[in-house]
């Protein structure tokens, strides 16, 4: 058996992607919150003799990769290869400050498929990404759905709006459902978007997806709505298997 294990340090909620390569095929066995790290490497028999780490940063967490090399894990760092205007081959229209998170998901994007396209990455902050047969082009980032609503308590009058339905696509009736249907306007930038550039797939990722998907109920037949709730994880796997580690 042969493991790898994709550590994704975002925002917040860091979580791990445990893979397994066995007969000759890799399978993703478990995405869990990385204090849970400990417990399934047990389990798994996954260890420094046969596993390896890729890590991608938002957030430093320092102390939690300093535990894994003092266990002997060979740690790989997606900042240790970011440059500038190329990454392993693809062309990056933006400034270095590009997260590590939306570079290796474009990477995934732009390697494996030619269809140009939007990447959706709905977590605490949501990121809408371009990528074309001409490499990463840019793209936005906004607060996630509950740091939006967070805001309206600036104002006396406007606390209180809660999250126990996803934002309606419908003209609201009230100020609860105007505030939190206010949200809508940001799926509009995603279309209009998908309408300038010509894009054909939007691609959504992250725990608010969902929330997301119903945005795009009716896409049309020229558009693919695809949801992959782990693409960062096979993001990091493809990168470590075809450009640190080809297999």
């Amino acid at each position: 058996m042969q493991g790898l294990v994709t550590l994704d340090f975002g925002n917040s909620n860091p979580h791990a992607g445990l893979f397994q390569k066995i007969q000759g095929s890799w399978g993703l066995i478990k995405v869990i919150p990385l204090k849970e790290l400990p417990l399934y490497l047990t389990q798994l028999e996954m260890s420094a003799h046969n596993t390896s780490v890729v890590v991608c940063e938002v957030r430093a967490r320092e102390e939690e990769i300093t535990k894994l090399m003092e266990q002997g894990f060979l740690i790989t760092r997606v900042k240790d290869y970011w440059r500038g205007k190329r990454f392993a081959g693809m062309p990056v229209d933006y400034a270095t400050t590009l997260g590590e998170d939306r570079l290796i998901e474009a990477f995934f994007a732009y390697k494996n498929e030619k269809t140009p396209q939007l990447i959706i990455d709905a977590g605490t902050f949501v990121t809408m990404d371009v990528v074309t047969e001409r490499g990463f082009e840019g793209g936005y980032i906004i607060p996630g759905l509950a740091a939006f609503c967070e805001t309206f308590g600036k104002g006396e009058q406007l606390k209180g709006v809660t999250l126990e339905a996803p934002p309606a696509l419908k003209l609201p009736k009230d100020t609860a459902a105007a505030m939190l249907g206010s949200y809508t306007a940001f799926a509009a930038l995603a279309k209009k978007l998908v309408l300038e550039l010509g894009l054909r797939k939007i691609v959504l990722t992250g725990g608010q997806g969902p929330v997301w998907r119903g945005f795009f109920e009716d896409p049309g037949e020229a558009l693919v709505v695809e949801s992959n709730p782990h693409l960062i994880h096979w993001a990091l796997h493809f990168w470590m298997t075809t450009q640190i580690e080809p297999q």
